[in-house]
């Protein structure tokens, strides 16, 4: 299978339009429910392949063979315009190109290119509609046999039932539920008990205090105020001051990539993170940028630049504080 072949189906039905350069769009479009009125059936609403040979390239290509490749961005373009290469020879006039659950794919001798796209699967199939007739009731031929009176019997009336009360019954595991939620309120309110006596104790002591020491009058004058030396409580411990504070983490971002207008910005953030990048959208000044948020020590700054450079292959990636 080429290349270019799994990158359509990987794409395609994840994000619902894929851009192959130098070959032209696919995109997923939505068509609603629709009555058939010559047979009678609502079609269900459908989803449809559409292929166009306008195409802009928007580097989502050249992201996917260098993360599926493990490849720099610039070996991976060479990669890409090798592919293409192979794509459009697999496309000579009167060739077909299967795209396995998309359709397929023809060139003529124009080079123009065209798409017969398959039924994508939908259930139900469709919604069969049947007019109800309706039956008017059939009118008896002749009238039915008279009956002898009967004679007139004395009908007991009927006695009610007598509802007995039933008891619910409970499987074990509700049994014990219902026991673990029963202990659980019982310890609840036992210690909602013990909190209210704690604190009416608390607030019988606090009187009984002040009322004994407003009973007590002094027999003596205050004794005059002790003059404190201040000298030793002047005079700074010089261990604490010795010891130096602990180096905190600083939260930062490594910019990976920069845009002047926020819908490039925000269309390449959900696609890193569809691709499961941990990456985030930030706006700085007139540029929205595509950056990993990370928290370090300050030390390390530079270890995680090279490490996120490494793993993302982006050379220009820098720090934004």
């Amino acid at each position: 299978m080429l290349i270019l072949q799994q990158y359509i189906q990987e794409v395609l039905f994840r994000q619902r339009i894929c851009v192959v350069p130098q070959i032209g769009t696919f995109s997923i479009q939505h068509f609603p429910a629709r009555y058939n009125a010559g047979a009678q059936t609502l079609l269900p609403p459908r989803d449809q392949v559409v292929f166009t040979q306008s195409w802009q390239d928007d580097g989502s290509c050249v992201e996917w063979i260098a993360l599926k490749e493990n490849l720099v961005p610039a070996v991976a373009q060479r990669k890409l315009e090798k592919y293409i290469e192979e794509f459009k020879e697999a496309l000579q006039p009167g060739q077909a190109l299967e795209l396995p659950g998309i359709g397929k794919l023809q060139g003529d001798f124009a080079g123009n290119l065209h798409f017969h796209a398959e039924e994508l699967p939908v259930d139900p199939a469709d919604l069969p509609i049947t007019p109800i007739q309706r039956q008017e009731p059939a009118t008896p031929s002749t009238p039915p046999p008279a009956t002898a009176p009967m004679a007139a019997t004395r009908e007991e009336p009927p006695v009610p039932p007598v509802s007995v009360p039933v008891e619910p019954v409970m499987t074990e595991e509700e049994e014990n539920t219902l026991e673990a939620v029963t202990e659980g309120s019982i310890f609840k309110w036992w210690w909602a008990v013990a909190g209210a006596l704690i604190l009416l104790g608390g607030l019988a002591v606090w009187w009984y205090v002040g009322r004994q020491g407003g009973n007590n009058t002094p027999d003596s004058a205050p004794a005059a105020p002790v003059a404190a030396d201040t000298t030793q409580q002047a005079m700074p411990d010089s261990s604490l001051a010795a010891t130096p504070a602990a180096p905190d983490s600083i939260s930062y971002f490594i910019v990976l990539e920069e845009f002047p207008d926020s819908l490039t910005a925000a269309k390449k953030t959900a696609k890193r993170q569809a691709w499961e990048q941990p990456v985030v959208m930030i706006h700085r000044g007139n540029r929205y940028k595509v950056a990993v948020p990370v928290t370090s020590l300050p030390i390390d700054t530079t270890s995680e630049l090279q490490a996120k450079r490494s793993k993302y292959g982006i050379n220009k990636a820098y720090l934004e504080y």
